[in-house]
């Protein structure tokens, strides 16, 4: 079916509000069933998996999310939310499906997937700039006690957008597929025992139909991947939500031709085959909702996995951070970054595009004052950021960046920024830069100058919005030491516990004390946002947000404390770990 962009943004956020309104509402009986990735083809390259309400069965008596979600003071909020969407749904006949937020509830009980597959037979026979026909989107539902809903849902979308969908069958060794084809696109969908089958082409949905049709586990299967098999270490038994990604075979792939007839060889020079899997798992089971997702691969360089840095057990922005309440820390490697990009380029540009390629390094060099690869050594790879909440409920940001030789990082600023600097001054050893940047008034129009402020110390460099905010943070960074006492979420014993369950040694960390937040103001100043561009979009008349104040600040710090998050790297991909308690 053909959608715009403005529909496709309003099914998504309308499938956020539903299972959010689902989570609040379910109570199902726990009871866990084979996943549907032990049938589905190894020729699935993405694969999104719903394992059903009974992966949620018990767990709104611990888990702190779910309790927020199901608390009574949010019911005249969720009711307000969701008749917006209703309404909105009515005023768009590509949303009005006629289907209410009831049913949709309902059938998030069941377990479902969607994904994406490799099409054997398109990807032979389509050209290079077909790339799109190689690969085909399926979805599979367990429908079972839902076959009356699966059916209304069809009979509703008959007619998408004012245009008929014309609807034929054809029978596939006993099963009978229904297609629907309108204007460019075609879908297949077929009922298979207690599974729904849906595809947009004929040879994955014969493929389903054989593999949910078949008495026992197919002899090869998503499951049976090696990529899969791994990534299923780094999810949990009792995840409700999880996310899979492969990259097919490279050297398989119809790759379109660039300018340069150079597609299949940028891909091979990427490294590519170096990522092995993607993948991610949500799961509700204790106290603390947990999100882990995993990058696997060979991080040997070259290879995109040189961008992140080694893990350690020390920040060295630490103090930078210490006594905030919402802060991430980082660190990057840029120059084997630098040089794996740099790699790519030359190997895959035709030779008299390659031989330019130290010409212009050179260019930059005597931009820069020094070689780029000696530029970018200067900043040592770590980045750090702070967020301040004003009254109004705003959020301020500060960054920091570490740093060697800060005359030479002063050079290359004023060699870059130019005429923009429109003040420096100095104070001790560091020198503040006052950094004006030609804006527009977002409410008059009018021309104006848009300030941002840096300051260099001896091994860091820091960036705000507001003066004051950096001169304060250099003055404490002026009394603070690797002995200085923990303050603000560092302080905070739940920081102690939550931080526990990560490794000591991280490439990145980053929490949030919730407790700390000015809900109230920060929901009001929220608002006022969507309200400005809810206005720009429709005219004059702003948006109706009075279903946001019915959000009660209060409630969200009386179920969540903290939220706190971990990456690291080793020699077989980077991890992620993060907790809402």
């Amino acid at each position: 079916m053909n959608l715009t962009r403005k529909h496709i943004s309003g099914r998504c956020v309308s499938a956020v509000a539903i299972v959010f309104a689902f989570l609040a509402t379910s109570s199902a009986v726990f009871a866990q069933t084979a996943p549907i990735a032990d049938r589905l083809s190894p020729n699935t390259v993405v694969s999104v998996e719903w394992h059903g309400s009974a992966f949620l069965a018990g767990a709104d008596k611990k888990n702190h999310v779910l309790q927020l979600l199901e608390d009574p003071t949010l019911a005249p909020f969720w009711t307000a939310v969701t008749n917006r969407l209703q309404q909105n749904a009515k005023k768009s006949p590509n949303l009005n499906s006629g289907v209410v937020l009831s049913d949709l509830i309902s059938l998030l009980e069941n377990p479902a997937v969607f994904g994406v597959s490799v099409d054997a037979d398109a990807a032979k026979s389509s050209s290079p700039e077909d790339v799109g026909k190689q690969f085909g989107i399926f979805g599979v539902y367990d429908a079972t006690g839902k076959t009356g809903l699966i059916q209304k849902w069809k009979s509703m979308s008959a007619t998408t957008g004012g245009q008929s969908a014309g609807v034929t069958n054809y029978d596939f060794g006993g099963t009978q597929v229904e297609v629907r084809t309108s204007g460019k696109d075609t879908s297949y969908s077929a009922q298979v025992s207690s599974y729904f089958l849906y595809a947009n082409r004929k040879q994955i949905m014969e493929d389903l139909i054989s593999r949910f049709r078949a008495s026992g586990r197919p002899a090869a299967s998503l499951s049976q991947l090696p990529a899969y098999q791994e990534m299923r270490k780094y999810m949990g038994a009792g995840d409700a939500l999880e996310f899979f990604a492969r990259i097919p075979d490279v050297s398989q792939w119809n790759i379109p031709a660039l300018p340069n007839q150079a597609g299949e060889q940028l891909a091979s020079n990427l490294h590519l085959e170096k990522i092995h899997a993607l993948g991610f798992g949500v799961s509700f089971a204790g106290e603390a909702t947990r999100l882990r997702a995993a990058a696997l691969g060979d991080t040997s360089p070259p290879g995109v996995f040189d961008l992140a840095s080694s893990s350690q057990s020390v920040f060295q922005t630490q103090n930078v951070v210490n006594g905030s309440s919402t802060f991430s820390m980082t660190r990057f490697d840029l120059a084997a970054a630098y040089k794996w990009i740099r790699g790519v380029a030359v190997a895959s540009a035709p030779p008299e595009q390659a031989a330019a390629i130290p010409a212009l390094e050179a260019m930059g060099q005597n931009f820069l004052g020094m070689p780029i690869p000696d530029a970018l050594a200067l900043l040592t790879g770590e980045i750090a950021s702070v967020s301040t909440y004003s009254d109004d409920g705003a959020a301020t940001q500060l960054f920091a960046a570490t740093i060697q030789k800060p005359e030479a990082i002063l050079r290359i600023l004023r060699a870059v920024l130019g005429d923009k600097i429109a003040a420096e001054d100095s104070s001790g050893s560091t020198t503040y830069l006052d950094i004006a940047f030609p804006s527009t008034d977002p409410k008059s129009g009018a021309q104006r100058k848009t300030f941002y402020y840096a300051a260099v110390t001896p091994d860091l460099i820091l960036a705000a919005p507001k003066k004051a905010l950096l001169r304060q943070a250099v003055e404490r960074l002026a009394g603070q030491t690797s002995a200085s006492p923990a303050a603000g979420i560092f302080a905070n014993p739940e920081y102690s516990s939550t931080r526990s369950r990560l490794p000591g040694k991280l490439s990145g960390l980053s929490g949030t004390d919730l407790t700390q937040i000015p809900w109230a103001a920060f929901l009001a100043h929220y608002g006022d946002q969507l309200a400005q561009a809810g206005k720009k979009t429709n005219g004059s008349q702003p948006p109706d947000m009075s279903w946001l104040k019915l959000l009660k600040p209060e409630v969200i710090t009386q179920h969540l404390h903290m939220t706190l998050g971990g990456w690291w790297k080793d020699s077989s991909g980077v991890y992620f770990d993060s907790y809402i308690q």
